[in-house]
């Protein structure tokens, strides 16, 4: 059971650092080059940020 455990773990994980490290970039995008890769970026953030939070409810995490 703790393997089962320790996988769902890994995955939040790994959704928890795409959503932030696409957003972060897109975020830079906009502040420093072009504004809409930027706004791009931010709204895959969003969306992955979005996905991240569905996966923790649906598990049951705690935050």
């Amino acid at each position: 059971m703790a393997n089962l455990v320790e996988q769902k773990k890994k995955v939040e994980r790994n959704k928890r650092l795409l959503f932030m490290g696409v957003g972060g970039a897109g975020v830079a995008l906009t502040v420093t080059g072009s504004a809409f890769l930027g706004l791009v970026g931010v709204g895959v953030g969003a969306y992955l940020g979005y996905d991240w939070f569905k996966y923790r409810v649906k598990n049951g995490m705690r935050f």
